[in-house]
């Protein structure tokens, strides 16, 4: 019997089938999906508007209660040069560079700038910087009330670069328009004055410095002279101005050796050529000197003419003719006075040699014993120079160093840019026309746009933690089931049957969807034998049955109502001619015989019967089996009114047997976890779960408020308008008299 119809099995089946609120999903669409976004906005838009509206008059107080503070802002330059105070890189040598740009920051941040400031303006009476009002406060000593100033002041002043330039912006907000351009010019005042001031102390000190430095020095370069003249008088040692008079060694012996030495060496040259001289003179004839002797040089020439005469003569006489022997005599006389004065000449000559040979080896030997005797009178000097070189080179020391700072005293003396500056004001702070905080209408915006962000945010955050079954896309998304249907919330709930015998209303309208799903929710019409169930009870399965079973009887068809709720039954037979469902499945008889017909075309009912202690047991026996098979024989549909799930074995029993099942779940009333623990129970024991019907669903809340105003023109014309409708069906419990 439950064979007959087999639903396509598995979740991507199901997602394919249609249903009027479009295919189910294939997978969650994340957390920010836009769909989820505005039903957030739609359900929940009271406590955003409430949040937001909140906090932005909040915010809107709060803005206006502020005192406005002014902004004044003075611009400095750090000019990019290098210069030295004194002209020496030893006393201080300045570059500008960023670490240069990040000291001045920090020092028009400085407390001792600050103070300055406090103190030339008497900012401690100023009512904005400091509690006035507060006895405390005023009861404390200057130098705590000075410090607490301080931190305050810090806390309105800022000083940043402006860009990558070396320009400085110096701020300082105030609620006096007028105190906040004072403060600020002040400020920059003082610090460009403290800069000169420590420039003047550092050259002062430098000056300072160098004259005692100087003065120390002097005395010391004039005790080093009177100690070193004191030593050269004591040791007897003389020095002379000129050259080599920086050399200990220039004393009178030395200059005296120095002199005998060169007098010693020229005389040795002499006194070798006179001995040179001397000793030639012993072996040759000095001719050089005889030809130099007129005396000779006339009796050579005689003698030279009477030998030419002798000679002439000798061509024509004999040597014995007595003119050429008297020739001849004259010649041996000319010889022999001759060879005479040669002697005397030569004789002469060496005694002048010897004499200058003598004269010059004397005068060596002389200069030789002088000489040795100022070698000792040296040797001592130098040996008392080695102190004397020690005193002198320390009077050196003393000049050069005397000198130096002499010259440096000098420089710093006449250096010219003491007065000058590396910062420079390039705008003066000005008095501000408008308030620089607070900006009511940007703190408005901000406000506004904050709070709706905390709005929405603490609606979503509901939403998220919210895990009820609240819509369509929570039955698709959080359960994987088909929306077979959603049944909004009626106009007049507690009179449900009116609006379902009017084809136009959106309750009728929705159970004729539902109609149409489970029609075509198969390949041979869908399932003829179908049970409504629901987790819990009050969620509307009974009011989803006779809904479904009036729609399918409304087209024609015959259906047959079965209440199985036999705990809690809804469907009363007021005139007592049906033994009920419980009856038939404990007594034998014909089944026909206790079906009844309802007040509604083609609707007949088989009431719960009386209430039994073991519904399951009954439900569990072959006798329903028989039942159903008869009901299928005889009716077109077969719906059957299935007891809730939780903490019941009724609902898995009869979703065996069915067809198939349907599992009703109120809107935004069921956890999720309830609902799936639900629809895993039934699909447990077997039980074909065709989808979830979503009933009491606000539609408006929702954002399917325009799908359910649609007017549909003829509705559902087979069930018509004539048909036998109740008036007012009276409210027994949650009892439903619909058998006339």
């Amino acid at each position: 019997m439950s064979e007959s119809y087999t639903p396509t099995p598995g979740p991507d089946a199901r997602a394919a089938r249609v249903s009027p609120y479009g295919e189910a999903p294939a997978q969650d669409a994340g957390l920010l999906d836009m769909r989820r976004v505005l039903a957030v906005l739609r359900r929940w838009w009271p406590l955003i508007a409430l949040i937001t509206t909140v906090f932005t008059a909040i915010a809107a107080a709060i803005l206006f209660r502020m005192t406005p503070v002014y902004k004044a802002t003075t611009m400095l330059e750090i000019k990019q040069e290098e210069r030295n105070i004194v002209g020496v890189n030893a006393v201080e040598s300045v570059i500008v560079d960023n670490e240069f740009l990040t000291t001045q920051i920090e020092l028009l941040q400085s407390e001792s700038l600050i103070e300055g400031t406090i103190e030339s303006l008497n900012l401690l009476s100023d009512p904005y910087l400091v509690p006035l009002e507060d006895e405390e406060w005023t009861a404390l000593p200057r130098e705590r009330r000075l410090r607490s100033l301080v931190q305050s002041f810090k806390r309105n002043l800022s000083v940043s670069p402006v860009g990558r330039s070396r320009l400085i912006d110096l701020s300082f907000e105030h609620a006096n328009a007028e105190k906040s351009a004072k403060i600020a010019n002040t400020m920059t005042e003082t610090f460009l004055a403290n800069g000169l001031s420590r420039k003047f102390n550092t050259t002062a000190f430098a000056r300072d410095f160098l004259g005692e430095r100087l003065e120390a020095v002097r005395a010391s370069l004039e005790d080093a002279e009177r100690e070193l003249v004191a030593y050269a008088t004591q040791n007897d040692i003389v020095t002379l101005d000129g050259e080599g008079a920086k050399d200990s060694s220039s004393s009178l012996d030395m200059t005296a050796l120095r002199t005998l030495s060169s007098e010693l060496t020229a005389a040795s040259v002499a006194r070798v050529e006179a001995q040179a001289a001397y000793e030639q003179s012993l072996e040759s004839q000095f001719m050089a000197e005889l030809l130099d002797n007129d005396a000779i040089s006339k009796l050579q020439t005689a003698r030279i003419d009477l030998n030419a005469e002798y000679i002439e003569k000798l061509a024509f006489y004999k040597p014995q003719f007595p003119e050429m022997v008297e020739l001849k005599s004259r010649i041996e006389l000319f010889d022999e006075e001759i060879a005479r004065k040669t002697g005397e000449v030569t004789s002469a000559a060496r005694r002048e040699l010897k004499t200058a040979y003598d004269l010059a080896l004397n005068k060596e030997a002389d200069l030789k014993r002088r000489v040795d005797r100022l070698k000792g009178a040296v040797i001592d000097v130098r040996e008392k120079s080695i102190d004397y070189n020690i005193l002198k080179r320390q009077v050196e020391t003393e000049r050069t160093q005397y000198e130096a700072l002499l010259q440096r005293l000098k420089e710093v003396s006449v250096a010219d840019d003491l007065g000058s500056n590396l910062i420079e004001v390039v705008d003066r702070a000005q008095v501000p026309t408008s308030p620089f905080k607070p900006n009511r209408l940007q703190g408005l915006i901000l406000a506004l746009l904050l709070s709706s962000v905390l709005g929405f945010g603490t609606a979503y955050a509901l939403e998220l933690i919210d895990d009820n079954v609240k819509g369509p896309e929570d039955v698709k998304v959080k359960l994987g089931q088909v929306v077979m249907g959603v049944i909004p919330m009626g106009k007049n709930p507690e009179d449900f049957i009116v609006e379902l015998a009017d084809p136009q209303s959106t309750v009728s309208e929705a159970y004729a969807s539902l109609r149409t799903n489970l029609q075509f929710s198969g390949p041979d019409g869908g399932p003829r034998v179908i049970q409504i169930t629901s987790t819990r009870s009050g969620e509307g399965k009974s009011v989803t049955s006779l809904a479904t079973a009036l729609r399918f009887a409304g087209i024609g068809k015959k259906v047959l109502l079965i209440d199985a709720d036999m705990r809690l039954p809804t469907f009363l037979d007021t005139g007592e001619r049906s033994i009920g469902l419980s009856g038939i499945l404990t007594t034998p008889g014909e089944f026909g015989a206790q079906i009844i017909p309802s007040q509604y075309e083609r609707l007949d009912l088989l009431p719960s019967g009386m209430i039994v202690p073991n519904p399951s047991e009954i439900l569990s026996s072959a006798r329903f089996d028989e039942l159903l098979e008869y009901a299928q024989q005889t009716y077109d549909y077969v719906v059957v009114d299935g007891p809730p799930v939780l903490g019941l074995a009724d609902a898995p029993i009869l979703g065996a047997k069915v067809e198939a099942t349907l599992v009703v779940v109120e809107a935004d009333k069921l956890r999720t976890p309830n609902v799936r623990v639900s629809i895993e129970r039934l699909q447990s024991s077997g039980t074909k779960v065709l989808g979830v019907v979503l009933t009491k669903y606000k539609a408006q809340s929702k954002g399917y408020m325009d799908y359910y105003q649609y007017a549909y023109g003829g509705g559902d014309k087979a069930y018509s308008p004539d048909a036998k409708k109740p008036t007012k069906a009276k409210k027994q419990k949650r009892k439903l008299k619909i058998i006339s």
